[in-house]
């Protein structure tokens, strides 16, 4: 059987199902599984920032910070940019694992859709997007995060879905820090 895991798992976004805490609209984080048009799985994290559009933005597309939100990464090289998208190769280690690939990061809709998948490297299949919409109240942003990776060989769900929860939760608390702290 092949088992599909998210590219927030590789980059230690990824998330598993967690229960809600009673925590406020602005803390909750709601994350449910998905298949893709392809037949691949994945996940979908949904979550609300108390920032405006264009900081998100800002956020997931400032490359030489890109590290200090989303831990794992080694390295990352930006190979072209413009206000189109870019084309970025990361280099990541998860456990005792590394892998190399390269995304096209597609601006479809400047300050609401992101979309981003492989176009080299590692992963049998590897994409996903981030989605920025009004929140409901002004100045929070509903946030809506998907990823599907189909890295090509067996990897225990389980023990990847329960480390990735914890990682999810530290990555959108990395999400707010910075936004709050500019």
């Amino acid at each position: 059987m092949r088992y599909a895991v998210l590219l927030s798992v590789l980059l230690l976004l990824g998330a598993a199902l967690i229960p809600d805490r009673g925590v406020s609209a602005e803390e909750s984080l709601h994350i449910e599984d998905v298949t893709n048009d392809k037949g691949v799985k994945g996940l979908r994290a949904t979550f609300q920032l108390n920032a405006s559009r264009e900081a998100i933005w800002d956020l997931l597309t400032d490359y030489d910070r890109f590290t200090e939100t989303f831990t794992g990464i080694r390295s990352l090289e930006v190979i072209s940019k413009n206000d189109q998208g870019a084309r970025v190769r990361f280099k990541i280690k998860v456990a005792f694992l590394s892998f190399d690939y390269t995304l096209r990061r597609d601006y479809v809709r400047p300050y609401e859709l992101l979309t981003w998948h492989r176009i080299d490297g590692d992963f049998r299949d590897l994409s996903g997007s981030w989605g920025i919409l009004p929140g409901p109240a002004e100045g929070i942003q509903q946030v809506i995060y998907e990823s599907f990776v189909d890295v090509g060989f067996m990897i225990p769900t389980a023990l990847v879905r329960d480390g990735a929860a914890s990682e999810l939760e530290k990555t959108v608390a990395r999400i707010r820090a910075r936004l709050e702290g500019g």
